[in-house]
């Protein structure tokens, strides 16, 4: 028998401008999801949990996945004026609650600095966008992608989603959409990386409720950032997972859909 947050669509519409791959599962009210700079894998056990309380919509962002890549689309401050358009387009009610992983973290929060009544409340994971004050960001671009996922995970050894998707052979396809991946990355936040010049002075104005959440030992984004967003952002709350990366919906998926559930409990 497979559970109703099991079942989901993928599809390609035509949305916000451009074709755009859509992953779509559940029931109830809406719920964004915004992937990070290293594209979304599937339909994850998280995205299924919580497809059992709303319907959740999985984008992948232009130049990501099946998503075709606009010419106009430079950088994260063009990706949230898509991001507003696609949701209008999709014709999502308004406002809704919304997760953002490292660069969709980014994105949410630039959307919720110029357009606050488009969230009911977001959870910024592993949130790129600010530069920690000591240390830095891996650097994605001087690695390979096979490092870039072994990172992203605290013991990948005991997260069954690393090994369904990254710890294995590649098929030429798979070896070839990671690059794709890779290369709208590199045009969106290449250079200054992976942080932008302005956000820190805007969180400020941040209206939404939201959620940081970081794995205590992410290894891309310091632990230090999850403070900066904490702290920047009125009446933000921080849930810190041990034992746990970059990647806490893939690593610890029970604890991260807990705590995220608990959050957006009356949005459901």
């Amino acid at each position: 028998m497979t559970a109703a947050g099991d079942a989901f669509t993928d599809e390609v519409v035509k949305a916000a401008g451009v074709s755009v791959q859509l992953r779509r599962g559940g029931r109830g009210a809406p719920l964004l999801i915004l992937h990070g700079e290293l594209g979304v894998p599937g339909w994850l056990r998280a995205y299924a949990r919580l497809a059992e309380q709303f319907t959740v919509y999985v984008p992948s962002l232009p130049g990501f996945g099946r998503s075709a890549r606009p010419d106009w689309i430079v950088g994260v401050r063009d990706l949230a004026a898509w991001t507003t358009w696609l949701v209008r387009d999709l014709q999502l009610s308004q406002p809704l609650p919304v997760i953002g992983f490292s660069l969709g973290g980014w994105l949410a929060a630039e959307i919720a600095t110029v357009n606050p009544a488009l969230f009911t409340k977001m959870v910024l994971v592993g949130a790129a966008g600010l530069q920690p004050a000591a240390g830095q960001v891996w650097d994605y671009f001087v690695h390979s992608n096979r490092e870039a996922f072994a990172r992203s995970f605290y013991d990948g050894a005991k997260s069954p989603e690393y090994a369904q998707y990254y710890d294995r052979p590649w098929t030429a396809e798979e070896e070839a959409q990671a690059e794709q991946n890779r290369e709208m990355a590199a045009r969106l936040f290449w250079k200054p990386y992976m942080r932008s010049h302005t956000l820190a002075g805007l969180l400020g104005g941040i209206a939404t409720p939201t959620l940081v959440v970081w794995g205590r030992e992410d290894a891309i984004i310091p632990l230090e950032v999850c403070d900066r967003y904490a702290r920047a952002i009125p009446g933000a709350t921080a849930t810190v997972l041990d034992r746990c990366g970059h990647m806490p919906e893939m690593e610890r998926p029970e604890a991260f859909v807990r705590a995220v559930l608990d959050f957006l409990a009356p949005c459901a």
